[in-house]
């Protein structure tokens, strides 16, 4: 039983329709699994931060963990915050100088400087302070390799595809007399 044309035209043209969406699809998880989330102003208030000594200073005892901390042991050991941007409405804070911060736990930790309790006690802006940074998903691949390897799928399944669709074609236009 030999195909007919018109079915292998049909087929084709629901095989290349396929492989855009499924491509796309691809290409979408893919993305979602090699790149890190960034997170953007999540507010931390100073409020429990600071003194009741009436010069607005900061007690460094008190840590702040950000929302989303690395809780896995794999994102504290392979996959640690980076980017950290940490101030408030006046100004951004200087790593070391007026924070610290430990990427593998998500952990903040305030110094008690001119610019976090402002001139002579002052509190510089507004009592919360925004912090931006990157993060990695429960689904990150975490190894270089594995990330390059997932990006390249989305191209090759496209050209699978387009391959078949234009076999398929081959086949019809051979068929039909149109090329010897």
């Amino acid at each position: 039983m030999t195909i007919s044309s018109t079915n292998k035209l049909i087929a084709a043209f629901i095989m290349l329709i396929l492989g855009i969406v499924f491509a796309s699809q691809a290409a979408t998880i893919g993305q979602e699994v090699t790149t890190k989330t960034t997170i953007e102003d999540e507010a931390i208030s100073l409020t429990t931060a600071r003194t009741t000594d009436g010069l607005g200073d900061i007690n460094v005892s008190v840590t702040f963990t950000i929302v989303e901390d690395p809780t896995n042991t794999w994102k504290s050991a392979d996959c640690p915050i980076t980017n950290v941007i940490y101030g408030n409405s006046s100004k951004d804070f200087i790593v070391t100088t007026d924070y610290t911060f430990d990427g593998a736990t998500g952990v903040l930790t305030l110094v008690n400087s001119t610019n976090v309790r402002g001139p002579a006690g002052a509190v510089t802006g507004s009592n919360d302070t925004l912090i931006s940074y990157d993060y990695c998903g429960d689904d990150y691949i975490n190894l270089t390799w594995g990330r390059t390897g997932i990006n390249l799928v989305p191209g090759f399944f496209a050209i699978a595809l387009l391959l078949i669709s234009v076999g398929l074609f081959y086949s019809i236009a051979k068929e039909n007399g149109i090329i010897n």
